[in-house]
């Protein structure tokens, strides 16, 4: 089975490097799972026998940058981004896992103990993550744990003891119910009963990991579904319980309304993946409901005196326990307390050369979708900014008062995750 054609010519590139340089390496994890489901992968992991120093060696340290301590590896950069390029790990022992005092050595602190391909193949985490492909010599896809037969049947199966694997990492909950959410999948019988009955062990993970695996859910066409099958499972609850507290109300209706129409234009292309509009999107019902709409948020509410205090607030409060920058919840405020203006044809000018208005419109956007407000309502507004579009993002300012200029939105690259690693 050959994926050759499928492969991003820059995966080649920095492949083909390594291996020349006498580094063996192929492409790994969600990418090759996506290329055999016929889906683009959003990003590709590729996986070497080179050290992360020496990755930094065969590509200098301007084009590779080694991150992380918990799991090192190093980034590649390119014109068009940057690849993670992580080195074959082996199992690490109960001593070399330990991280803390009175550790009892099953949960993984620290995971760098460097191995060959095969002893990395069985200390991943799922069968549909650890398939290996060659993209540049002749071996093609390398499947050492029988994954491309799960992904066949579409079953989410551990490499090894289902719970063992879960108590070395927490977030391997999450992910193994990302699975069955984003791809259909059905997890087997063993690690079904482990997920449900673990799905509290999800708050032991850093609150930086987990709002980095949030923006992973957003940066799918998935979101609605995702959150639905957390709350079958339960997990919603310790992973965002402020979402779980409205899920079935009003409030958690309009939210699922929401987050689905986004995904189905995510879906049918050409949708702006901005993190920033993503979680004003999600939060929009909370922010209405704090400034007393919560009978119909379809009023928006009235600007004045009190309104953008009481709106950072309202983000605040529903993103915890997320470690949200205070530049992300400027962001969304001001993206959220655009949408009144689009009522009002008056503030036309202005509005058209506010930085955020792009994100403000796509929004407005999603509610009159929901609300069947009809297309009129959106027919004088532009799709870009006319004023701000094409400006380069560097000459941008990133003053967070509200009305003044904001960065740039990055959603679009691919953001290196706080100690996170690639999904194993």
């Amino acid at each position: 089975m050959s994926l050759q054609h499928k492969i991003e010519p820059g995966v080649e590139r920095v492949a083909s490097q390594l291996v020349q340089s006498g580094f063996e390496t192929y492409v790994v994890g969600g990418a090759v799972r996506d290329l055999l489901l016929g889906i683009p992968p959003k990003d590709y992991d590729l996986a070497t026998a080179a050290t992360p120093e020496q990755v930094r060696q065969v590509f200098g340290r301007r084009k590779a940058r080694i991150i992380g301590r918990r799991f090192r590896l190093a980034h590649v950069y390119t014109e068009r981004g940057y690849y993670e390029v992580s080195t074959f790990r082996r199992e690490p022992t109960a001593e070399e896992r330990r991280g803390r005092v009175n550790d009892d050595g099953v949960m993984l602190w620290r995971d760098n103990e460097y191995g060959t391909l095969e002893e990395d193949a069985r200390r991943r985490d799922f069968t549909a993550n650890a398939i290996f492909y060659d993209p540049v010599g002749n071996r093609g896809i390398i499947d050492l744990v029988g994954g491309v037969q799960d992904i066949r049947d579409g079953v989410v199966r551990t490499i090894g003891e289902p719970g063992k694997r879960l108590d070395e990492d927490p977030v391997r909950i999450l992910r193994a119910v990302k699975l069955v959410a984003q791809y259909g999948f059905k997890a087997e019988p063993e690690l079904d009963r482990c997920l449900r009955e673990r799905v509290e062990q999800i708050c032991r993970a850093s609150s930086a990991r987990l709002f980095e695996e949030l923006l992973k859910i957003f940066s799918r066409p998935f979101a609605n579904r995702t959150f639905t099958v957390f709350h079958e499972y339960g997990l919603l609850r310790h992973f965002w319980p402020n979402l779980a507290e409205i899920w079935g109300t009003p409030q958690g209706w309009l939210t699922a309304a929401l987050l689905a129409e986004r995904d189905r234009r995510m879906a049918a292309g050409g949708y702006s993946n901005s993190r920033a509009l993503a979680l004003s999107t999600v939060v929009f019902p909370a922010v209405a409901t704090a400034l007393g709409c919560e009978d119909d948020p379809s009023r928006l509410w009235e600007p004045g005196e009190g309104v953008d205090a009481e709106c950072r607030e309202a983000i605040r409060r529903f993103f915890q326990p997320f470690t949200v920058s205070r530049f992300f919840t400027a962001r969304v405020r001001d993206i959220l307390l655009l949408l009144p203006r689009f009522r009002d044809p008056t503030t036309k000018g202005r509005l058209l050369r506010h930085p955020e208005y792009k994100y403000g419109r796509e929004l407005f956007a999603l509610l009159a979708t929901v609300y069947q407000w009809g297309d009129e309502c959106l027919a004088e507004w532009p799709q870009h900014n006319p004023a701000l579009h094409g400006s380069p993002p560097h000459r941008r300012d990133r003053r967070s008062t509200h009305g003044r200029g904001r960065g740039h939105d990055q959603g679009h690259r691919r953001e290196p995750p706080p100690e996170a690693g690639p999904e194993r």
